[in-house]
């Protein structure tokens, strides 16, 4: 049972104070993200991340006049699930949040859809917070992602081959899916400290060291190696993650100036138009065009497979995408299609 938790920052002891000024900074300056008169809903799980998050934006509310809203996921796939759901019912009453919970079993949806259980979960946990944050109409979906998780996230997207500046790791905003990291900057040990202070309980998930996972292995064994390397790795995580941030802005201004006048139903680039780009540029609208015709993501090596035959003008040249995508050359003009 959690004592009395802090409901405002005047609860709080200087430093756990300052921690959620630092955030409520990053929040606004860093995710360009104003949180006045917004309402956020909370994903909480009953970890010491998003326990601690619903309590840092609980002590902002105020100031901000915005509303927090919380929503569990029971994914029933641990014997520990339903006291998780307790002790999550628990903290919400304790600080008068709206509390939203859903259950389902995760390990027979991921059987039946053929599905790794990780991957069912999170894109059943993603559906129901999607489907909260529209019945309450929340701005925000909140998680707690800290600076560990970015560390795991750039690790695993580099063993995986990701290019830049989606290496720089996870989006801290995520304007379609309507999803807000407000902790990326912040390392876990900031985090259990402040919950220690507050006097703050929460759920250990025995999932977490389970080396069967890519991330817990990447967690447990090689993340440890790099800390060994540079003690202050963490800060180098968040440098470049910052560093992709503004990469990405950049790129996201220049490739809506290509593609203001393609038609996104039947993309054409013009030979006309390639030229004035650099290879940099096209390789970057090619792969903004396959986005947007929907599922499947593009590769690198397809990418530059299609840029080498269009610079060597191969006439009649396919290169086919995941997702059934191609793209055809005809007298230096690129077709996207189905195939």
């Amino acid at each position: 049972m959690n004592r009395q938790l802090p409901i405002s920052l005047q609860d709080l002891n200087p430093k756990t104070a300052h921690i959620c000024l630092g955030i409520e900074n990053f929040i606004t300056n860093k995710l360009k993200t104003p949180l006045k008169n917004s309402v956020l809903l909370v994903a909480l799980s009953g970890g010491v991340d998003s326990s601690t998050l619903l309590i840092i934006l609980t002590c902002l509310a105020k100031r901000n006049d915005c509303t927090i809203h919380a929503a569990h996921f029971n994914h029933q796939l641990r014997p520990e699930a339903g006291a998780e759901e307790a002790h999550v019912r628990q903290l919400c009453a304790s600080l008068d949040i709206e509390l939203t919970v859903s259950s389902q079993d995760v390990a027979a949806y991921a059987s039946l859809h053929k599905l790794g259980i990780e991957e069912a979960a999170r894109l059943l946990r993603y559906e129901f917070l999607t489907s909260t944050r529209r019945t309450i109409n929340a701005d925000w979906i909140v998680t707690g992602h800290h600076a560990n998780d970015l560390a795991e996230d750039v690790v695993m997207r580099l063993v995986r081959g990701t290019g830049w500046p989606a290496l720089g790791g996870m989006e801290g905003r995520c304007n379609n899916r309507k999803i807000l990291r407000p902790l990326l900057a912040t390392p876990k040990d900031t985090l259990i400290s402040f919950a220690n202070a507050c006097s703050l309980n929460w759920c250990e998930d025995a999932s977490n060291v389970d080396t069967n996972f890519l991330r817990n292995r990447v967690r447990s064994q090689v993340i440890p190696l790099l800390y060994k390397e540079n003690p202050a790795f963490l800060d180098a995580i968040t440098s470049l993650w910052e560093l992709a941030q503004i990469d990405t802005d950049h790129w996201a201004a220049i490739i809506e100036q290509h593609l203001e006048n393609t038609d996104i139903e039947t993309p054409i680039l013009l030979k006309e138009d390639l030229r004035t780009m650099s290879q940099a540029t096209r390789l970057r609208v090619y792969k903004a065009v396959l986005t947007s015709m929907g599922k499947g993501q593009p590769l690198q090596q397809n990418l530059l497979a299609l840029d080498t035959a269009w610079q060597a003008n191969v006439g009649g040249k396919i290169v086919q995408f995941p997702g059934n995508k191609i793209a055809t050359i005809r007298k230096g003009v690129i077709y996207f299609s189905y195939r």
